[in-house]
């Protein structure tokens, strides 16, 4: 069954680490948010579509798109503050404030080349036993095989060092989770503690849309691709 009432939030908070004022940098004259803005637009129309933030600027942005807006608290606005809190306090406020809805999802202002198929496909997956949909890329290297962890006697091992592997096609399929969509159910989200407390799936997006800026290089690459 195919749920319908359907909210897109845009989590972008003042500070952040790797890239200053990322949130709001400039990429072909637009601000970083316009990409999500963007997508979100050509999924639902504005008044299902909500950006949760501390930053004057942004919240600028968003009222200048006409987007609705949602203050959060500067203690859910620190690097420190686990970002399901920031969705549990979303939740809330659109609950209490406009109306109860099936579909959360989540597009980070960090993913600017997602297009809108990536979105409604991880939409399309959460099904009735699925909690979460997660995007994600095939690995590049696997713990079975070529990842490696410090060890007790200071020398070095794989990660998951129980079977010995060999050959890279023996090792178990894994997967780079990234930012280009969290798509779950809000009452999920209310009760648990972590996204993994629950049934997940995955929708596998292409590599060259999944960029996550994180710090300049990603960025420089992002300005290239965009």
């Amino acid at each position: 069954m195919r749920l319908k009432k359907t909210k897109i939030f845009i989590f972008a908070r003042a500070n952040s680490q790797g890239v200053k004022n990322k949130n709001i940098v400039k990429i072909k004259g637009k601000p970083l948010i316009f990409y999500s803005i963007k997508i979100a637009l050509q999924i639902t129309n504005k008044k299902n579509i909500f950006i949760s933030t501390d930053s004057k600027q942004i919240k600028k942005i968003a009222i200048e798109n006409s987007i609705n807006v949602i203050d959060r608290p500067r203690k859910l606005a620190s690097g420190k503050s686990p970002e399901i809190l920031s969705w549990k306090h979303a939740i809330n406020f659109v609950q209490k404030n406009f109306e109860e809805f099936d579909v959360f999802v989540s597009l980070p202002a960090t993913s600017p080349l997602r297009n809108k198929f990536d979105v409604l496909r991880s939409i399309k997956k959460l099904k009735n036993k699925t909690d979460v949909v997660l995007t994600a890329t095939e690995a590049n290297r696997n713990p079975s095989f070529n990842m490696v962890k410090k060890i007790k006697n200071g020398y070095y091992d794989v990660i998951m060092s129980g079977k010995r592997i060999f050959n890279r096609q023996d090792a178990p399929k894994v997967f780079d989770l990234n930012t280009v969509a969290f798509v779950t159910k809000p009452n999920f989200i209310l009760n648990c503690k972590s996204i993994f407390d629950g049934n997940v799936d995955i929708n596998l997006v292409d590599k060259k849309r999944s960029i996550d800026i994180d710090n300049y290089y990603d960025l420089k690459i992002a300005k290239m691709l965009i």
